[in-house]
């Protein structure tokens, strides 16, 4: 059987180490692994354990892959099996890593959704339909969007369009309400919403 020869931990991962079976490096584990794997250097290990190692390497790095990317920003489910794949992750070490995600509630698409949501009518209100654009562009289903989009009911659209109209006024290419309805069309806002929103400005 191999041999256990060596344990080093990589300079590019101050949580990874290193396994060297009879002198030749074989895999790396998180220290978290390692602790847990009973390893140690002179340690003879079978065949088979190799195996369920190396298996138990991918998953883990895939694991830690996919948490340093939702640590730079909240990140939708689909987009973390994008980033997976284009870090050329297997398929099963994905899944296992989404699972162990969603289990720790660290990938939530409802919670993601209501929080883009949020942030965007904060930072840069747009329509019910925009919002829905941008979310299913981030794979978000539609049942978890519409659930999000709950709380931007009717006339909340409204009043955020109201108090868009009255910015855009002030700008002398939308001084006409020709084209002051043709940009909040193409922002995605309704006719029926836009000549509501007109009337109450006019008033």
């Amino acid at each position: 059987m191999p041999t256990v020869t060596d344990i080093k931990k990589q300079k590019r991962s101050e949580t990874r180490y290193s396994i060297y079976l009879d002198g030749k490096y074989v895999l790396s584990l998180s220290d978290l692994d390692l602790s847990n794997s009973g390893l140690r250097v002179g340690h003879e290990v079978s065949e088979e354990r190799v195996q369920e190692l190396q298996s138990q390497s991918q998953g883990s790095k895939a694991y830690a892959q996919a948490l340093r990317y939702i640590g730079i920003r909240p990140r939708s489910e689909r987009e973390v099996r994008d980033y997976l794949v284009r870090k050329e992750t297997a398929p099963a070490d994905a899944d296992t890593a989404v699972e162990r995600l969603r289990g720790l509630a660290l990938i939530d698409d409802l919670e993601f959704a209501a929080a883009w949501i949020r942030h965007r009518q904060s930072v840069n209100p747009r329509s019910r339909r925009r919002l829905e654009q941008e979310l299913m562009q981030k794979g978000v289903e539609r049942g978890t969007i519409e659930e999000a989009l709950r709380e931007l009911d009717g006339d909340t659209e409204l009043d955020t369009l109201v108090a868009l109209i009255e910015r855009k006024q002030r700008l002398p290419q939308y001084s006409e309400r020709e084209k002051l309805m043709a940009y909040f069309a193409r922002q995605g806002y309704g006719y029926d919403v836009i000549k509501r929103a007109l009337e109450r400005v006019q008033k």
